[in-house]
Parts: structure tokens; C-alpha cells; sequence
């Protein structure tokens, strides 16, 4: 797309003009050696700029990139349904395994114990197995979300070259009467066509111009200031509008983590009835914690209702919040470490689905 300052170019530069003769549909341009989009067309009794026409044709390929974002959206929720449920395999299988290695603490028969032994050693054999499908798919998923942002993108990008296309056209039809060059190209499609012209903007135009502020609506997008402390960044985040505090962005976390105290202080106390986890932590141990549900999570402006998280136990007295892929999985997102952001981008009408 041309910088706009490629209209005042055209409209006060001397150029070549030449009269095409009218085509099939009754339409005629002036051709100049300048932008493409600011040759004047006319269309029946009308004249006007031949970037309407490529404004036009952009709007509707809007839709059907916006499709195509959809439509990628699609493999990324199947994986990670399958991802979630090979997860609650794995909790579900160390569950069995507490249960099951309690039980043969107090046996007392070599029966039971050549019994429990054998369940405990074929559920080891599964949760191996389940391990190596997991990483199988997460890699999948990494290379469906790659092609989702990669479709998200195209979309923000021609949302742009519209908007930059929209904003040269409204500036050539601003600057067009002040224009004597743009006025000898009218007379001389007038003395062409043998008739009386009218240049401005046409209802399309004005239709269009509607049309791509629809579409810039559907584009949500901010870069969010983070704390940086050595190599760990951190994001304010808001609990159901109403607490504030700081968690590390880890894209590695499959959930929001919170530490018990600060859960306690945003009412998201464990209850007797919660269903109990373990987690695996970065240096490969596990640690138990209770699955609750956030009603809602902000960051910036941009919102996810019902993300679920792990509330740890008490005695992680040391573990830091962690935004994890519960919240951060439903955008486009980038961590620019040199400007210390967090760049998200979301486009509506996509339905994300959400990672246990």
C-alpha cells in the first residue's frame, strides 16, 4: 500500500493524460503514471476513483479471511479436547497410583500384593504411553496454533490495507476540488464521453467505508506493559473485576496457578468437594492442588469468562501466580522481551476452546 502522501503526488505533479475508451460496461478511465488507486473511472454518469473498485474487492475478501481464521480455529479445539483428555487420564492415573501404593503398604497376603503390584506396573505402562501420545499432540497443537495466528494475521494485515486504502481515497476526494489537475482530467472525460459527469463519492464508496469499520471492530488489539525482573515478566491481572495482582506470563503453564493465601484473598478458597490435581512443576516434581473455576480474568481489556486454575496448597508457601494458557490461549499473543509487552490480538466471532 502506498504511503499517503502519494495523493498530493498525483493531484499536483505533472503527469500524462489519456482517455481510454469506454469499455463494454460503459466505463472509462484516466490513466497516470501515478498510484493505480487514484486514476479517475467512470461508471455510467458518474466519475471516480479507481481505488473504490479495489476497496470493493477487498471488503469481500475480508469475509473470506475471516472464514479461513474460523475454519483454523477447528483442528486447534479437537487437539486440545484430545489434549484434555488424555490430561485427565494422567491425574486420574496418579490418583490410582496413591491409592493403589497405600493399599500395598498395608498388605497382607502375597496374592494381594503380586495383585496390586501387577495393576500398579500396568497403570505406570499406560500413564508412559499416555506421556508419549501427549507429546505428540501438544506438538500438533503448537503447529495448528502457528497456523491459526498465521491466520488471524492475513486478516489484522488486509484489515490494515483497507483502512490505508479507505483513508487515501477520502484524502484524494477531500483534496480533488482544490485540484486544477483532477479538474482538467473531469473536462476531458466529460468532452469524451459527451456528457455531463458528476464526480464524488459513490453510495458503494460510502457502503464500503461502513463495512470496513464493521471489520476494525472485530479487531482487537493492544500491546499490555509488563514488569520485567531479570528474565521473568510479569502482567496485572484482574480476578472477576475486582482483585489485582501480578502473575508471570508462562506460556508453558497449562493454567492460571495461585498460591493459597492469594486465592483465599479472591474468594476462591478450596472447598471439601473441589476436584484435587497434581501438577508437574518446572524441575519435573509434582505438587497437589484443587482445580477451581475463575468467573472472569483480564488482562488489558481483553477478557476470558470461566478460566479454570489450580489453587495450590498451603505449604507452597513460595510459589509465584502464574498466567498459563487457560487465559492466554484464547488470543494471539507475543511476549516482546525487548519492549518488556505483551502484544494480543483477538478477532470476534472465533470460539476458542478452553484447555483443563
Amino acid at each position: 500500500m502506498r504511503h499517503l502522501a502519494s495523493i498530493a503526488f498525483l493531484i499536483f505533479s505533472p503527469c500524462c493524460i489519456a482517455a481510454d475508451e469506454p469499455n463494454s460496461a460503459g466505463e472509462s478511465s484516466v490513466v497516470t503514471t501515478q498510484d493505480p488507486a487514484l486514476e479517475l473511472r467512470v461508471t455510467g454518469s458518474n466519475v471516480v476513483f479507481v481505488g473504490e473498485r479495489d476497496l470493493a474487492r477487498g471488503i469481500s475478501e475480508a469475509a473470506t479471511l475471516k472464514r479461513k481464521v474460523k475454519q483454523a480455529a477447528t483442528p486447534l479445539r479437537q487437539i486440545q479436547q484430545e489434549i484434555n483428555r488424555f490430561e485427565i487420564g494422567m491425574v486420574q492415573g496418579e490418583q490410582q497410583l496413591v491409592n493403589l501404593s497405600a493399599q500395598l503398604a498395608n498388605v497382607q497376603s502375597v496374592a494381594d500384593n503380586n495383585r496390586l503390584v501387577g495393576a500398579i506396573n500396568a497403570i505406570q505402562g499406560q500413564m508412559t504411553l499416555a506421556r508419549k501420545n501427549l507429546e505428540v499432540l501438544k506438538e500438533k497443537e503448537n503447529q495448528a496454533r502457528v497456523q491459526l495466528n498465521a491466520a488471524r494475521e492475513a486478516y489484522v494485515q488486509h484489515t490494515i490495507e483497507m483502512r490505508n486504502l479507505a483513508s487515501q481515497l477520502e484524502d484524494a476526494y477531500a483534496g480533488a476540488n482544490d485540484s486544477g489537475e483532477v479538474q482538467e482530467k473531469l473536462k476531458s472525460l466529460a468532452a469524451d464521453s459527451f456528457k455531463e459527469l458528476k464526480f464524488e463519492k459513490s453510495s458503494s464508496l460510502l457502503s464500503n467505508l461502513r463495512k470496513l469499520e464493521e471489520l476494525e471492530k472485530s479487531v482487537h488489539k493492544e500491546k499490555i506493559p509488563l514488569r520485567r525482573d531479570g528474565n521473568t515478566f510479569y502482567a496485572t491481572v484482574v480476578i472477576n473485576g475486582k482483585h489485582t495482582t501480578e502473575m508471570v506470563v508462562d506460556s508453558g503453564a497449562s493454567l492460571i496457578s495461585l498460591p493459597y493465601e492469594l486465592a483465599v484473598s479472591m474468594d476462591l478458597k478450596p472447598e471439601p468437594n473441589d476436584k484435587r490435581i497434581l501438577l508437574s512443576i518446572a524441575d519435573g516434581s509434582t505438587i497437589t492442588g484443587v482445580l477451581k473455576k475463575i468467573p472472569l480474568v483480564r488482562v488489558g481489556t481483553f477478557e476470558v469468562k470461566d478460566v479454570e486454575c489450580a489453587v495450590l496448597g498451603p505449604e507452597a508457601v513460595s510459589a509465584t501466580p502464574l498466567l498459563g494458557m487457560a487465559f492466554l490461549g484464547e488470543f494471539q499473543f507475543q511476549l516482546d522481551s525487548a519492549e518488556s509487552t505483551l502484544g494480543i490480538t483477538r478477532i470476534d466471532g472465533e470460539v476458542a476452546q478452553k484447555r483443563r
